[in-house]
């Protein structure tokens, strides 16, 4: 439903970079200071990328995540979106695709990055390239340099040069091809029946007995792990932010950091449309719909039964608040336009057909948003006093063990907390501590032993050891719980593959599904016409081994017990009509579905070529990052 924002004209180069999905090297050595790198973030086989260089190109994939300043983007939330390190990533693909190019004695000429530009067209208008004057101010109103988009026009064409040369043999055997129109072409309908995991678990009540000949059936399987537990000091960004005042002219800067724009809070039901001949039928279901809602049906039980949106439909059809620019512009003009309570009529969007109920319309305002902006600002400067505050315990607790003694000389509201027995595959958040609050437990080595600040749900913490329990065999007592839910869970895996193998081999010799199916009580349901990648049915949803067997058997055939949805559920089906394979519109596709998989088939092979040079490259010392540059570009400071 939220259509992607138009990227500054620079952006879509890193985005390329990025594409290629290679890994980031941190390759060690002597100098990775920032002194001993004169001020480089990288380098790679003799080429530097330039601190500036980074900066800049974290910036525009900031800029991008903060939609324009829309949201907000602290350093902390950057630097746990990586954003650092895609910038510096896209970077280093980039001198690395430029060292290949060199190898291949590939070059750019200023002419054709030239000619590159005049014909792009977000910079041509009625009469065509839009002048040198007017391309300086387009780019100059994207904060962009010129000098640095032409740089990755030609980083751009020397890519594609790469490519060209690497793939020039590449051909798509005609199986491929056939498969893949078979793919976008052919549809299949079937009947089915279905066997739900936990419907069969409810008929399973397993006697002690039973659950201990389980057990002693796979005892390692319940082996006790380490256990361990913890005290620990939390300093709680909350306990802080609660102490700070914040002033009138902090509120109005606070304000006047980002926009403000109007949000609407919509409900809505949804009927897909992924194929034009189809659009009759899903518009006659969307009106019948309607037709109830407009009556006063109730709209949220209406789209949890009927909106094929998989996201909203659980939730009655409701979606998050949203701004302009963000939705498919019909669906967002309908909705813009409606007042809270009041329900659309049909909404053609790209997606299908829309029925809209607003609920809510919100136009911002400072005072309103007080409260909402206040705690930005207390718990902003609370998070940077609790990080200077932990630096300074962990310090302390490299001597002192004592916990109360720590917490005295942090000088800020602290709690001293414990743990109960963990061990590493335990439910952090549960426990109100963090994955990194377990490997640093986990990590230290002696009973008393104070570990590193780490960062946990409500601030940061300092761990210390209280206790070890090593591992042992368990006794049956111990883990009867899970013996349990083991047990049902096997014994319903093996009641519904006994019942779908029953139904399947019935139906088999019947030449009818449903007539076996009438036999054992079992309801039969039909699907929709459904492609290869499609969805045969909502209580389905995508499942390839489904669609497989579905185009792999003929008209009338039955499957075998086909697993899905994890294991949680079993179908056998029958097919009951299959699109045939249309010669004459595969011969007229054939050329674009050729040219389609063979665009595919060269960026595979391209990732492929730049990661094993980037693989030789790292393995011979010639990529090298200053590993404080990622900290230094991101602001982000501990």
């Amino acid at each position: 439903m939220r259509r992607k924002k138009r990227l500054k004209l620079i952006l879509w180069l890193v985005i390329l970079s990025l594409s290629l999905g290679m890994l980031l090297f941190f390759v060690p050595g002597q100098n990775l200071g920032i002194q001993g790198f004169d001020s480089s973030a990288a380098s790679v086989a003799g080429e530097t990328i330039s601190m500036q260089e980074l900066h800049d190109t974290y910036e525009r994939i900031r800029e991008n995540y903060s939609a324009g300043g829309k949201n907000k983007t602290d350093p902390e939330t950057m630097k746990r979106l990586g954003v650092d390190r895609q910038a510096l990533n896209a970077l280093i693909q980039m001198r690395v695709v430029s060292y290949c190019a060199k190898r291949l004695g590939l070059d750019v000429t200023p002419d054709e990055v030239r000619q590159s530009i005049e014909w792009n067209p977000n910079l041509r208008d009625g009469n065509g390239f839009i002048g040198l004057e007017a391309y300086k101010a387009v780019l100059a109103a994207n904060r962009v340099d010129v000098g640095q988009f032409e740089e990755g026009v030609r980083y751009s064409l020397l890519a594609k040069k790469v490519v060209n040369l690497l793939s020039d043999s590449l051909t798509i055997p005609e199986q491929q091809l056939r498969e893949d129109f078979a793919r976008q072409n052919q549809e299949a309908q079937v009947q089915y029946a279905l066997f739900d995991k936990e419907a069969a678990k409810k008929r399973i009540s397993p006697t002690e007995t039973e659950l201990r000949a389980h057990f002693e059936k796979d005892k390692d399987k319940y082996h006790i792990k380490e256990e361990r537990r913890a005290q620990y000091l939390l300093l709680p960004i909350d306990g802080v932010a609660s102490t700070i005042k914040v002033t009138d002219r902090e509120v109005d800067d606070e304000w006047a950091k980002t926009e403000h724009p109007e949000t609407v809070t919509a409900s809505h039901i949804l009927f897909t449309v992924d194929d034009p001949s189809k659009d009759a039928e899903a518009k006659a279901k969307a009106e019948e719909v309607l037709k109830r809602a407009q009556a006063g049906a109730d709209f949220a039980e209406l789209a949890k039964k009927s909106s094929e949106d998989e996201s909203s439909a659980p939730q009655g059809g409701k979606l998050s608040p949203f701004p302009r620019g963000v939705m498919d512009k019909t669906f967002e003009d309908a909705a813009f336009a409606l007042k809270p309570g009041k329900i659309s009529g049909l909404v053609r969007s790209a997606y299908g057909y829309h029925i809209i109920k607003v609920l809510a319309n919100d136009i911002p305002n400072k005072e309103t948003s007080r409260p909402s902006l206040t705690r930005d600002i207390q718990v902003e400067k609370a998070t940077e006093i609790v990080k200077k505050r932990v630096a300074e315990a962990q310090k302390i607790g490299e001597t002192q063990k004592d916990l109360a003694t720590i917490a005295k000389a942090a000088n800020i509201p602290t709690e001293i907390k414990e743990t109960g027995f963990l061990n590493q595959s335990s439910d952090a958040f549960a426990n109100g501590v963090s994955q990194e609050f377990l490997d640093e437990l986990f990590r230290l080595k002696e009973i008393n032993s104070v570990g590193k600040a780490v960062e946990v749900p409500s601030g940061y913490a300092l761990p210390k050891l209280l206790q070890i329990n090593l591992p042992r065999p368990a006794e049956f007592k111990e883990v009867q719980e899970t013996v349990r839910k083991d047990y049902i869970e096997a014994k319903a895996s093996e009641l519904l593959e006994a019942q779908a193998k029953k139904l399947s081999d019935e139906a088999k010799k019947l030449g009818d599904l449903t007539k076996a199916a009438e036999k054992d009580g079992v309801p039969v349901k039909a699907s929709s016409s459904f492609k290869r990648d499609g969805t045969p049915a909502k209580e389905i949803g995508s499942a390839p081994d489904f669609s497989a067997a579905a185009f792999k058997l003929p008209v009338g055939g039955i499957s075998d017990p086909i697993t899905i949805a994890g294991g949680k559920q079993i179908a056998v089906l029958q097919v009951k009509s299959l699109t045939p394979f249309n010669e004459a519109e595969y011969a007229k596709q054939k050329p674009q579905l050729r040219e389609q998989a063979l665009a595919m088939a060269r960026e595979v092979y391209l990732e492929e070529y730049i990661s094993r040079v980037t693989d030789s490259l790292q393995k011979a010392g010639k990529i090298r990052v200053n590993k404080q540059a990622l900290d230094l570009v991101s602001g982000y400071r501990y």
